[in-house]
């Protein structure tokens, strides 16, 4: 038994009564959230600290070169990929899509405290060879982590808890 699909369903013409605009139907499909550029602003702040970790590095003696010292035995940095994948995601989770700025936050969020106790496993917070200057310096850098998981979080909840 076959049905025919009558002259209603083979007609592909646009029916302004039966289908919404284009703007309509995109609107509807993609959530939007408020702008906020704080999680973009601190993880941009994350990076210069850690630029600049990786040059005190090179002056005091951590590390032999700045790809070395923004490698991941890089002690007064983040590697370059981590910190090339943060950046990505504090644009996403600044952003006005409701859903990838979710997303995103909540993993930088995760991520955030990851770095921070990844310090305790890989010796970078008991290396002998850092000097007074070098632990602050560090604590700075932990210190910076901790806010963009902190920004990050507060801007999940605040996504989370707030419908379009």
């Amino acid at each position: 038994m076959t049905r025919s699909l009558g002259p209603r369903l083979l007609d592909r013409s646009p029916n302004p009564a039966r289908m919404p605009a284009h703007a309509e139907r995109a609107t509807r499909a993609r959530p939007s959230a408020a702008l906020d550029r704080s999680v973009l602003h601190a993880v941009v702040a994350l990076a210069a600290v850690s630029v600049g970790g990786a040059l005190v590095s090179v002056a005091g003696g951590l590390a032999d070169s700045l790809w070395d010292a923004m490698g991941p035995t890089g002690r007064l940095s983040i590697p370059v990929p981590m910190m090339l994948g943060q950046l990505v995601a504090a644009w996403f989770a600044s952003g006005r899509r409701r859903r990838p700025a979710l997303v995103a936050s909540a993993l930088l969020a995760l991520v955030a405290p990851v770095c921070i106790v990844s310090g305790f496993f890989d010796g970078g917070y008991s290396d002998p060879a850092r000097t007074g200057a070098h632990t602050a310096y560090q604590a700075v850098l932990v210190t910076m982590l901790a806010v963009v998981g902190v920004l990050a979080a507060r801007r999940f909840m605040r996504l989370r808890t707030r419908r379009a």
